[in-house]
């Protein structure tokens, strides 16, 4: 039995998307596959239609794992198995600092659920917990979807220190998602990619419109595109961790290769923004046009959505000229507090290290404005997580200034 894991720190990377199709086209080969859904948020067995939802989620799950083959179900697909998620995950930390020796619980867990399948996929939450260094630490390949942005190349970088320092025997392999060939950032990190080979696998998945129906249609999408160039990336992907599995020979990337990539990125978006060797602007462009533009935004609650109950927006924005932090009731977008942060307060929050209260509070001050006041008083003592990340179309600040009123009232 062979076992791969889909992991990134950053959510909003196209994890899931990958582990299903991978998941789906393994089984279409021919291996008898169990997809592991080990996110709390369910996406993987929300596209595969299972309940999410594991019985008897306690410590002596753990210590004789029949909650979990109790809890496998068959999926749609022939030779594919899905172990659901359920929102107890969550107290998965918890339970296996408890255990004890959470690396070798994971890795009795996975033999026994492997017993009866070729390959056993993990779908892994983002963000460093004991759970993900168990999990990186027993599987044959971790898999690291990347897009070609210095954030996410520097999470990257993040997560190589972080295997470093543990001495962590994982085989870390990343790849490029959500690639837009459109963009200056994503070519020269593709062609950056293709001069130093062994870095980064050889597939790249797009960012096309026909990816994002996976989750509305609820299915894998070889399974309802399969000429589509979308599904043939993945279909590359499958073929890479195949032959890696087969010949063992994937090895971790090069942590001083990555930075210099990341840095590379870096210098192009300050050339970016500082409008170098940019296409001028028409002069009869109106001056007013605005282009929604690809934003990533991962959304923050505590773990009984007291802020969506009370109508409370708390979000860190993933923007092409910036990285917000956006505060304040879901209704009025204009109240709403915005902080620009850089890219290390960034990794802090998406990897759970400090909360994005304490970030506004630095930024703003105690008690801060009102939006922040309201945040701070339904949270109270209880700790945010990240619950989704998404990619959506809003508009950016710098635009933002330019639109008109009555496109400023629904660009929240």
């Amino acid at each position: 039995m062979n076992a791969v894991a889909f992991y990134n720190l950053k959510g909003g990377v196209g994890k899931t998307t990958a582990a299903v199709n991978v998941a789906y086209l393994a089984a279409a080969a021919g291996q008898h596959v169990l997809l592991w859904d080990l996110d709390p948020q369910g996406a993987s067995s929300f596209i595969l239609r299972v309940h999410a939802h594991v019985a008897d989620f306690r410590r002596k799950t753990f210590l004789c794992g029949a909650a979990f083959n109790d809890a496998i179900k068959e999926t749609d697909y022939r030779n594919l198995d899905l172990l659901p998620a359920d929102f107890s995950y969550r107290k998965f930390d918890r339970i296996l600092d408890h255990v004890g020796k959470p690396t070798r619980v994971i890795r009795t867990l996975l033999d026994t659920l492997g017993a009866d399948y070729d390959l056993v996929v993990l779908d892994c939450p983002a963000g460093f917990s004991l759970l993900t260094e168990a999990v990186l630490g027993t599987v044959n390949l971790s898999f690291v979807p990347t897009i070609p942005t210095p954030l996410s190349v520097q999470t990257l970088a993040r997560i190589l220190k972080w295997a470093d320092r543990r001495d962590s025997p994982s085989r870390l392999a990343p790849f490029f998602s959500m690639v837009d060939l459109r963009k200056t950032l994503h070519r020269r990190a593709c062609e950056w990619s293709a001069k130093h080979a062994g870095n980064f696998l050889e597939a790249q998945i797009p960012c096309a419109s026909i990816v994002e129906q996976i989750s509305v249609r609820r299915m894998p999408l070889p399974a309802f595109a399969v000429r589509d160039p979308a599904s043939i990336a993945f279909v590359d992907l499958w073929s890479e961790i195949r032959a890696q599995l087969e010949s063992g020979a994937a090895r971790r990337p090069a942590l001083s290769a990555i930075e210099s990539l990341s840095a590379q990125l870096e210098r192009t978006l300050e050339r970016e923004l500082r409008g170098e060797g940019q296409t001028p602007v028409a002069l009869h462009a109106p001056p007013t046009t605005v282009v929604p533009t690809h934003t990533v935004v991962h959304c923050f609650d505590t773990a009984d959505r007291d802020l969506a109950r009370s109508g409370q927006v708390l979000e860190l924005r993933e923007c092409p000229d910036g990285l917000l932090i956006v505060a304040g009731r879901e209704d009025d977008d204009m109240s709403r507090a915005r902080v620009q942060i850089d890219s290390a307060w960034a990794l802090q929050i998406l990897s759970g290290q400090v909360s994005p209260v304490v970030i506004l509070d630095r930024r703003l001050g105690r008690p801060g404005p009102p939006a922040v006041q309201e945040i701070r008083a339904v949270v109270g003592r209880r700790q945010l997580c990240r619950i989704d990340s998404r990619m959506t179309n809003l508009l950016t600040p710098s635009s933002r200034r330019a639109a008109p009123d009555a496109l400023r009232a629904v660009a929240g």
